[in-house]
């Protein structure tokens, strides 16, 4: 298994190209965002693994704002200005919006 994932979907959203970590074939990617208030909102896949960690932090501040570990990643699309993240063993999404401000949302799915 690994997690199902658009790179271009990802590359549009983020803007920006992914940092690779070690080489392209062990899929593991650093994508992060900055916004223009000075959030930071990271996300690293390990996708043959099916994890995948998302943090927020600010410039002036030093320790993250949040920062979590979703394990058994099934899927990572995105919708307009949205991010889902689907995990295999949960009944919801775990949605982050990038406009007009990032924010985090977990929702129930059918």
């Amino acid at each position: 298994m690994f997690i199902k994932f658009d790179e271009y979907e990802l590359l549009e959203l983020f803007c920006k190209e992914p940092i690779v970590l070690h080489e392209k074939e062990t899929g593991m990617y650093i994508y992060s965002k900055q916004d223009k208030h000075g959030f930071n909102l990271q996300l690293y896949l390990s996708v043959y693994e099916n994890v995948c960690t998302l943090s927020l932090t600010h410039k002036n501040l030093e320790d993250s704002i949040f920062e979590f570990e979703l394990i058994d990643v099934e899927s990572i699309r995105t919708e307009s200005d949205l991010l889902i993240i689907r995990q295999s063993n949960s009944h919801r999404d775990i949605s982050v919006k990038f406009k007009p401000n990032f924010s985090l949302e977990i929702q129930k799915f059918k």
